[in-house]
């Protein structure tokens, strides 16, 4: 790897050996909540469409989408990761639901040939190419792991509205490393990839579980006092409610201020009828 591709990296390895650490297993992503009903709603109505077999995600560590679309579509699922914390959960959170699975590659995704030279019906990256500086050239690289008649599957956290303004005065060190996406420029990263965009767009009303309260170096989150657990409680239990109410109404309301989520979907097949 050469000095401009460490450069291109806005957090290291280190914080995501220390984010995943503290990851729970077993790890199943579930439409009982909210924020990952979003993303399940938005991908269904393409994938749902597909005779697809296999899938692979680009940065696996401890995922719970995993198991998710194994069990959701049956797809024989595969996955990388540059973290050896993370690839070692992935594989064990497979395992422990009993769910075969192809190779779990501990790699950099910079690195030549990945993948082994594999490619897969479906690449998915969920919060991953907002932490780099140069995103289009992420979605090239990943891009080069899809099928021809294939498709991938972008999703990044929704930094242009409220999200962004909590995130921002309570966690900066999150904020900072995040490159604000657009879903505009989202789909101009996959566009200049000769990728052909299905869907694109926000996804989701509103959630305050896409912010990492529990990170907060903030002085009212301050480790060990009573207010910090009294607003982790209120948060949780405010995105609980509101997640019931939103996973009833039969229609979804995105907006730029207040959705959690910008999700593209594109197509490595040219004149493809969505």
């Amino acid at each position: 790897m050469d000095l401009q591709e460490v450069e291109d990296k806005l957090s290291t390895q280190s914080y995501w050996d220390e984010v995943l650490r503290s990851a729970k297993l077993p790890r199943l992503n579930s439409e009982k909540n909210y924020l990952y009903s979003v993303t399940m709603r938005y991908v269904d109505k393409v994938l749902g469409k597909r005779n697809f077999k296999t899938f692979f995600e680009v940065g696996c560590g401890s995922s719970g989408w995993l198991p998710y679309f194994a069990n959701r579509y049956g797809y024989h699922v595969s996955g990388l990761d540059y973290s050896e914390v993370g690839c070692e959960l992935a594989r064990k959170n497979l395992e422990m639901q009993h769910i075969e699975y192809g190779d779990i590659f501990c790699k950099d995704f910079f690195l030549p040939q990945p993948t082994e030279g594999k490619k897969y019906d479906v690449c998915f990256s969920y919060g991953v190419i907002e932490h780099f500086s140069e995103p289009a050239k992420i979605v090239g690289i990943f891009k080069s792991f899809v099928n021809d008649n294939g498709v991938m599957i972008t999703l990044v956290p929704n930094f242009t509205g409220v999200t962004a303004w909590l995130t921002k005065h309570f966690l900066r060190e999150v904020y900072d490393i995040h490159n604000i996406i657009t879903p505009r420029e989202l789909a101009s990263y996959h566009t200049a990839n000769n990728l052909q965009i299905l869907r694109n767009g926000y996804a989701g009303i509103f959630s305050f579980g896409v912010i990492p309260w529990i990170k907060s170096n903030h002085w009212l989150f301050r480790e060990g006092t009573l207010r910090r657990k009294f607003l982790l409680f209120l948060f949780k239990g405010a995105d609980w409610i509101f997640g019931r109410i939103f996973r009833l109404l039969p229609f979804d309301l995105p907006s730029r201020i207040f959705s959690p989520y910008i999700i593209c979907i594109a197509s490595k097949q040219a004149n493809e009828n969505i």
